[in-house]
């Protein structure tokens, strides 16, 4: 996702169960039966479940990997970009003493593995960036319900004209320019957009309907 904007809870399965209840049911077993020359049966291998995706909130010991998708979504993303003269150990820092401290965060993991992060500050999306390998895999639009959830009057953003996906994105997701610049007051002194999402109006029922 963009640079301020750019970039459910699994549980157990029935799959898991019917897989218990095979390897008790003999004829269906997972094995192959014996051979005549009495060799033993070959156990068919199991692939461990992956663990499910998680959205939580963002702990002091995730900012290594938060650094690490911030930086590697920015160049696969958005070549378009100056070169990168943030080293990891300062974008890292970054993290911990600025992001972290002052902005709502959350991540996507699985297991132990981070996926993405989103930060809101006040009621901006300040950052929202994924991995590269795992775009468009819905992981981007859990982290923005997330984001959403934790400010459900309305959202805005910043993102850079160039950055296409991003825009078609939020738009897909309901937000709609409402400012421009010629990019003077970002870092990159890239054009970018303001984006605003708000909540649809629900119709109040006339008085006295039920």
């Amino acid at each position: 996702m963009d640079r301020k904007a750019r970039p459910h809870t699994g549980t157990a399965t029935s799959a898991n169960t019917a897989g218990i209840n095979a390897s008790m049911n003999m004829p269906d077993a997972p094995y192959a039966a014996p051979s005549s020359t009495g060799a033993h049966p070959t156990v068919a291998p199991t692939t461990a479940p992956a663990p499910p995706l998680t959205i939580r909130l963002a702990i002091p010991t995730d900012t290594p990997a938060i650094a690490a998708i911030h930086l590697a979504s920015r160049q696969v993303t958005m070549p378009y970009l100056p070169p990168q003269r943030r080293t990891h150990d300062e974008v890292t820092r970054w993290v911990r003493e600025i992001v972290l401290p002052q902005c709502h965060t959350v991540v996507a993991a699985r297991g132990p593995e981070l996926l993405g992060y989103a930060a809101v500050r006040g009621e901006l999306l300040d950052q929202l960036y994924l991995r590269p390998d795992v775009r468009r895999t819905g992981i981007g639009s859990l982290l923005l319900a997330a984001a959403r959830r934790h400010r459900p009057d309305g959202l805005s953003l910043h993102v850079f004209q160039l950055n296409a996906d991003a825009r078609a994105f939020y738009a897909h997701h309901g937000f709609r320019v409402v400012a421009r610049d010629d990019g003077s007051g970002n870092m990159e002194n890239l054009p970018q957009l303001t984006l605003r999402w708000t909540p649809a109006s629900v119709p109040v029922p006339p008085r006295g309907t039920p």
